[in-house]
């Protein structure tokens, strides 16, 4: 009679195995791996085949086709020539604690800024405004458009085209939360990117 149990429980087992449902794994129409005969597009011997084409069906252009695009730029061009390119040459501008003047130490460098922006007319110039943690991110957001702004402004007044400055209020959001006064005096900040324009 002590095999009963056993038997039971072995039965139990097998109906519960059996009866647990597998659900079938979809067939993907995408392969890791092309189809032996079918090696189009696909980088031989470290070259690349010129005849690849879309999913739509037409030649793919452009970028596969071009020169090694690591290779360095030649030096006659610029930092900023290429479009793709943009730089972040000049120190960012402080303000002071929920502040968006400029003060007179942080002057010089809109100053430095503004003779880049007369000597290299095809550059174009986005003022990104940033905040610390304290306060709402609307307010934040609201105060980084402010500092950005202010110094967009002092630049017109220095000659600068407005045509080719942009602003653009992070706010808080990269902020460090929680951090104490020697962090959030670094936030509270304007950067800028210089990359051509038109």
């Amino acid at each position: 009679m002590l095999w009963f149990p056993g038997l039971l429980g072995l039965a139990l087992l097998l109906v519960w195995t059996a009866g647990c449902s597998r659900t079938a794994v979809p067939k993907s129409e995408l392969s890791r791996s092309a189809p032996v005969g079918d090696l189009s597009g696909m980088i031989l011997d470290r070259g690349i085949e010129q005849n690849l084409v879309s999913p739509l069906g037409e030649p793919v252009a452009g970028l596969l086709g071009t020169p090694d695009l690591l290779q360095p730029r030649s030096p006659e061009y610029e930092l900023f020539s290429d479009p793709g390119n943009s730089i972040r040459p000049f120190e960012a501008v402080y303000f002071d604690f929920d502040q968006f003047n400029l003060s007179p130490q942080e002057r010089g460098k809109v100053i430095e800024l503004a003779g880049f922006l007369a000597e290299n007319r095809d550059a174009r110039l986005l003022i990104e405004g940033f905040c610390d943690w304290k306060g709402t991110p609307a307010y934040n957001k609201s105060l980084g458009e402010r500092r950005a702004n202010t110094v967009m402004q002092y630049l017109v007044e220095l000659g600068a085209d407005p045509r080719r400055i942009d602003t653009l209020s992070i706010g808080d959001e990269a902020a460090i939360p929680q951090a104490l006064e020697n962090q959030t005096r670094l936030d509270r900040r304007a950067e800028f990117v210089i990359y051509k324009g038109n």
